[in-house]
């Protein structure tokens, strides 16, 4: 199966995500990752944090920060030194 990235801005807490829904019982508020398969395939991921969704991400949150742009010279001559460019060009490619 083929692989694709969604760009959204990174939620700092489970509850700014677009991915995250609450719900109310008389008694509790919790919430469920849709990006998260719980125990089946059918299911949502409870969210169950230290701190609570509303002040917290959970350990395995799904959502990762795309990687840093690469600033070195990896061969000793410049002149055939692509490689950052071509992997900074990607990357703003991508998140742009």
């Amino acid at each position: 199966m083929s692989k694709s990235v969604l760009v959204i801005d990174t939620p700092e807490t489970c509850i700014d995500c677009i991915f995250c829904q609450e719900y109310r019982t008389k008694s509790r508020e919790y919430a469920y990752c849709y990006v998260t398969n719980g125990d089946s395939e059918n299911d949502m991921k409870l969210i169950d944090c230290i701190y609570g969704y509303r002040q917290s991400k959970p350990d395995w949150c799904p959502l990762k920060p795309p990687p840093e742009e690469d600033h070195e010279n990896h061969y000793p001559n410049k002149w055939i030194d692509g490689y950052a460019n071509g992997w900074n060009d990607c990357l703003k490619e991508i998140v742009e």
